[in-house]
Formats: C-alpha cells, structure tokens, sequence
C-alpha cells in the first residue's frame, strides 16, 4: 500500500475589512441630508399649489407639480422680481471688485513691506473682527443720513468694503509668494504698485477668486442692511424685495419659495464657476515661504 501525502490545508481566507473611509463617508452623507433638506424643501414648495402648500399632514413630494408660482412672481404686478434681481447684481458685483482691490491694497503693505509697527497694525486690524456687525448697524446708518445717501446704490456698496477677513485672507497669501521675484522687478526699476498689479496679483488668482465669491455671496445675501436703509420699491434688492410676498396677514408660501429659488440661482452659478478657485485658494491660504 502506497502512503498517500496529506493534502496541505487552504489558508483562511482574509476577512474583509471595513474601508477605512466608510465611517466618514457615511457620516458625510448625513451631513448632506441636513444640509439639503431645507434646499428640497424649498423647490419642492415652489413646485406646489397653494392649498397643498399649507396642506396638513405635510407633503413631502407635490401631489400636483405646477410653475403657477413661478409664473407669478415673474409677471407679478406687486413687485418687480427681475429689477431686485438687477439690482442686487449690480449691487454685489461693484462691491466684490472694490472690496477686492481695497483689500488687495490693504495687504500688500502689510506682508511685503517692512515698516515701524507693521505686525502692531494688523493685530489691530485683525482685532475689530470681535466688534459684532450690529454694534456698528446705527452708527453707519446716521452717516449715511448725513451723506444723504438713503435709498441710493452708494449706501448698498460703499459702508461694507473694508473687510477685515479679507485683508487677512490675501496677506497670508501674499506672504508664501518667494521674495525673489519681488527683489527681481525692483532690480529692473518696478515700483511697488508694479509689483502689486504685475507679479503678486497675478500669482494670487486663487485667493482673490476666493475673496471676489466670499464677498458676492455676502452681498447677495444680505437682507438687514438693504431693509434699514432702502425704502424705494425700485431700488430694493432681491432679499427684500421677495418679503412682499409675505404681508402682514397672508404668507403666500408657493410663491414666496418659488422667489427665493430663483435668488438662490446667480450665488449657486458663482460657486459652480469658482470651484476650482476656491478649493485652491483656501488650501494653499496660511502657507509662508
């Protein structure tokens, strides 16, 4: 009898570990139903009759999808939605390039150049960040008054343009830029301004696409500062204007989501367009050479 050899025994295959990512993930996407649900709520209102609006229990889907509330906003003769659209355009695109530039001009000083008191002057520029934005609500709104600009482009723009996070935003920036380009143009006669507009601005397109979307966003959005100082239904802008739809005893909730749908389109396309900016201005932010 031949001895026969025993076969060797398989190895155990390997248990499957849970991806190292898959808590986070999960956790990110519960994240994103928060955050989201409101937005679904909102389109999903703006797609709805009034009865099924304020209909009881709540509906989560519209029974009867309709654009009746769009329609109406858009041709309402109570307000005109596409002038408030116009003029918080104007409104938010005048003020993201003059609180770029200003800010631009504010930084650059203060993370190239050597002077007397320079880190001294940005903690105290940095420190007015504690001061609340409502402290200062009164104040601005009497110099206004005395300027005679209520109810006028100039006190939409001009109050909110020395931004203290941007002025922190593009210096940190500034300064991992090498100095031996800036050392290089003064060598060939560039004054400072030369340097600014031609070496340093053009190297910080990704913090300043980041700032200019910052600074739309913001301005499109604000909703306390137009309602004080602008009363004129012509120069409202899209924040205010859409509460028309809210009177004192009736809330025309389809139309009043459907109107905010259509003001929360330019700042969605102003991120979508500026992703890549953001996302590389906001990693490379706080790095020094």
């Amino acid at each position: 009898m031949t001895d026969l050899a025993p076969t060797p025994a398989r190895p155990a295959a390997p248990r499957r570990r849970m991806p190292r990512d898959l808590p986070r993930f999960l956790l990110l996407c519960l994240l994103s139903l928060v955050f989201l649900a409101p937005v679904y709520w909102m389109i999903s209102t703006s797609l709805k009759t009034e009865a099924d609006a304020i209909s009881s229990p709540v509906q989560w889907l519209p029974r009867h999808v309709t654009f009746e509330n769009y329609v109406s906003v858009l041709t309402s003769p109570d307000g005109n939605i596409l002038r408030w659209t116009g003029n918080s355009l104007f409104v938010a695109l005048a003020f993201t390039v003059l609180h770029v530039l200003l800010c631009a001009l504010t930084a650059y000083p203060l993370a190239r150049m050597q002077f007397r008191g320079r880190n001294a002057w940005f903690w105290f520029i940095l420190s007015s960040l504690m001061i609340p934005g409502i402290v200062t609500l009164i104040p601005t709104y009497i110099m206004m008054l005395n300027f005679g600009w209520i109810n006028s482009y100039h006190a939409l723009i001009w109050p909110g343009l020395s931004g203290v996070f941007g002025v922190f935003l593009l210096r940190q920036f500034f300064m991992g830029i090498p100095r031996e380009l800036e050392e290089a143009a003064r060598l060939d006669g560039a004054n400072s301004l030369q340097i600014l507009w031609r070496i340093i601005l053009p190297l910080s397109i990704p913090s300043l696409v980041t700032l200019a979307v910052f600074a739309f966003m913001g301005s499109w959005n604000n909703f306390l500062w137009p309602l004080f100082t602008v009363t004129d239904v012509d120069k409202m802008t899209l924040p205010v204007g859409i509460t028309t739809f809210s009177q004192r005893y009736v809330t025309e909730y389809g139309k009043l989501m459907a109107s905010t749908t259509l003001a929360a389109v330019p700042a969605l396309i102003a991120y979508l367009v500026a992703q890549r900016f953001l996302e590389a201005g906001l990693s490379t932010t706080g790095l020094k050479e």
